[in-house]
C-alpha cells in the first residue's frame, strides 16, 4: 500500500476514539462445574461437517443463556434436582469477593543469547498454561465438599451422585486413595449497559484440581478454601483454525470464548438499505 501523501489529525484519524462497552468488571459472575465424561460432554462449539455444523453454546439460538444448564436448582427457597432435561452443570454459588474466578497464564519461554549483543537473539516458547482460581463461600453445599475432596459428581452414565441439600444423617468423607477426577469449568458474566446485556461465557472442557488453599474460619472470613484447577487440552475439543479461518478446517482448542447478548448485537454496523 502506498504511504498517502496528505496526513490528518489525531481526532479526524480516529486515534482517539474508545468504547466503554467493551470494558468488562463488575459482580455479575456465575462458575459452573461438571465432571467431563469424555465424548459425552463434548462441548466443542463446531462438529465436522462440510460446512462444520453449530455443537454446543452457552447460548439458546436467540442470544440469551440457555436455561437447560443447571442439575440442581431452587424452586420456592427449597433446593431440588432439576426434573427437566438438562446440561448436567452445578453452580458454585457465592464466590468471595476477592476470590476470582482468576484465570493465571503460565508462561515460560528461552532467550537464545549471542556473544555479539546483550539482547536476545532469538526466543522460543517452552511452557503453556493457565490455571482457574476461585473461593466459592456456600460451605455447606455438598457440592462444594466433594469439589474440596476431588470426589466425581457423577457416574460414567451421566447420573448424578451428589447428595442433597437436608440429606437426612448427610455426612461425607475424603478416601485415602482418591482418584483424580476430570472436570470441566464454565464461566458466565454479564455486563449491563443501556439497559441491555452482553454476556460473555468462557468453557474450559478439561480441568484438575491441582490447589487448595488454607481454610481458616473468622469473624470475618468464610470457613472455605480456594480451588484451584489446572486447564489440560481435551481431545474431544475442536474449533475452527482462527490463524486461517476460511479454510474451515477443525483444529484441536484448548478452551473457547462467547460473546451474546442484546448489547453485543447493538455494536454491529447496520445491514440493509
Amino acid at each position: 500500500m502506498a504511504i498517502p501523501t496528505t496526513g490528518v489529525s489525531w481526532k479526524d484519524g480516529g486515534y482517539d476514539v474508545v468504547d466503554n462497552r467493551f470494558y468488562s468488571r463488575g459482580p455479575f459472575c456465575s462458575v459452573l462445574i461438571r465432571d467431563n465424561r469424555g465424548k459425552d460432554t463434548d462441548i466443542s462449539p463446531l462438529a465436522a461437517g462440510t460446512p462444520p455444523t453449530v455443537n454446543w453454546s452457552p447460548f439458546a439460538t436467540d442470544g440469551k443463556l440457555r436455561d437447560d444448564l443447571l442439575a440442581y436448582i431452587r424452586v420456592d427457597g427449597q433446593w431440588q434436582v432439576n426434573s427437566a432435561t438438562n446440561e448436567g452443570w452445578w453452580l458454585l454459588g457465592a464466590i468471595e469477593e476477592r476470590g476470582g474466578p482468576d484465570r493465571k497464564a503460565n508462561i515460560r519461554h528461552d532467550d537464545a543469547m549471542i556473544l555479539q549483543s546483550n539482547f536476545p537473539f532469538d526466543t522460543d516458547l517452552t511452557q503453556e498454561g493457565i490455571t482457574i482460581q476461585t473461593t466459592p463461600v456456600e460451605v455447606f453445599k455438598p457440592l462444594l465438599l466433594r469439589l474440596r475432596m476431588n470426589l466425581p459428581l457423577s457416574l460414567g452414565d451421566g447420573t448424578s451422585i451428589v447428595e442433597d441439600v437436608g440429606e437426612a444423617k448427610f455426612n461425607i468423607s475424603k478416601p485415602v486413595d482418591a482418584d483424580s477426577i476430570d472436570r470441566q469449568i464454565l464461566l458466565l458474566f454479564n455486563k449491563k449497559k443501556t439497559g441491555k446485556n452482553l454476556y460473555s461465557a468462557e468453557v474450559y472442557p478439561l480441568c484438575k484440581l491441582t490447589d487448595i488453599g488454607n481454610v481458616k474460619r473468622s469473624k470475618t472470613d468464610a470457613d472455605a478454601p480456594s480451588l484451584t484447577w489446572t486447564v489440560l487440552p481435551d481431545p474431544f475439543h475442536v474449533n475452527t483454525d482462527a490463524a486461517d479461518p476460511a479454510s474451515g478446517d477443525l483444529i484441536q482448542a484448548l478452551y473457547t470464548f462467547w460473546i451474546g447478548g442484546d448489547a453485543w448485537d447493538d455494536l454491529a454496523a447496520p445491514t440493509g438499505p
